[in-house]
């Protein structure tokens, strides 16, 4: 027998702002190999193996991901397969990814995070439009929001909107030496990934990854990890335990991420816990 992923999808008619007038919830099933399904007023479209809803339209609405918004809220998004597709995107253009796997919670200050493909081939850190303690590492997520680009040169997903699916594995980090962090630019100016300056090997920013040094000593609210193959490199010690002395070995596993040095952009090191930086001898 044909198996069905029912979607239950509910139009509002608003007369005014505050206030709704009527409801109208149609049922409509598309197969589980995804595809589309049409009434007179509606078009759904799914994929196979997609959380919820890919993109429905009706008249004076619309559907990104699981999110109602009136037609008039700007241009559809994007939908993309691939974070890098995204980021060879300029800033300000809409998007859409799904089947994305959280490598953190909410990071602070800021109450970002960061997501992943399950290859592990990209990831990008996400602004949420509001804050959410329902993104751990492992939580599917579907995101909907528009490219921007940190001071520092790191892109992301601002004004996120947000579709947290299954709780799976979370994905192992890469490990990799110290002078491999941020990698080279990937893409071309006005879009794409900078990397580290003098960068080298493939970009990285936004991936989990972990590396193995000696704290070199500290820098303001930096920890210096030098493992002898380039410059020590900064690791943020808002998630970092104390009492890490300056020779001591150790293992820190967090985000590659992008900060500036004066005019020179270099990379950094973002623990998501305590339990990210452990002590070796």
């Amino acid at each position: 027998m044909k198996r069905f992923a029912t979607i239950a999808a509910m139009l509002f008619f608003v007369l005014e702002a505050s206030r709704c007038q009527s409801l109208t919830l149609q049922r409509l099933a598309t197969p589980s190999a995804g595809g589309a399904v049409a009434t007179s007023t509606l078009r759904l479209d799914g994929t196979a193996g997609q959380g919820v809803a890919g993109r429905v339209l009706a008249p004076g609405t619309l559907h990104w991901i699981g999110f109602w918004f009136p037609a008039t809220s700007g241009p559809s998004p994007e939908f993309l397969n691939a974070i890098a597709s995204a980021k060879l995107l300029p800033d300000g253009t809409r998007v859409s990814l799904a089947g994305l796997t959280a490598t953190s919670g909410a990071l602070q200050p800021g109450g970002f995070f960061y997501v992943s493909q399950s290859d592990r081939a990209s990831g990008i850190r996400i602004q949420p439009l509001t804050q959410t303690s329902a993104i751990t590492p492992g939580v599917q997520v579907a995101v909907t929001g528009t490219m921007a680009t940190t001071d520092a040169g790191e892109r992301l997903i601002a004004g996120a909107l947000l579709a947290a699916g299954q709780v799976g594995n979370p994905l192992l980090p890469l490990g990799m030496a110290v002078k491999l962090l941020g990698g080279e630019a990937f893409g071309a100016p006005g879009a794409g990934q900078t990397g580290a300056d003098g960068g080298i090997g493939l970009n990285n920013v936004g991936l989990l990854v972990r590396c193995w040094g000696k704290v070199a000593g500290y820098e303001g609210s930096l920890l210096l990890l030098d493992d002898g193959s380039i410059s020590p490199v900064a690791v943020t010690l808002r998630n970092a335990p104390s009492g890490l002395m300056p020779g001591a070995m150790i293992e820190v596993t967090g985000i590659s991420s992008l900060r500036q040095s004066g005019s020179t952009t270099v990379p950094l090191l973002i623990p998501r816990s305590q339990q990210d930086i452990r002590l070796l001898d």
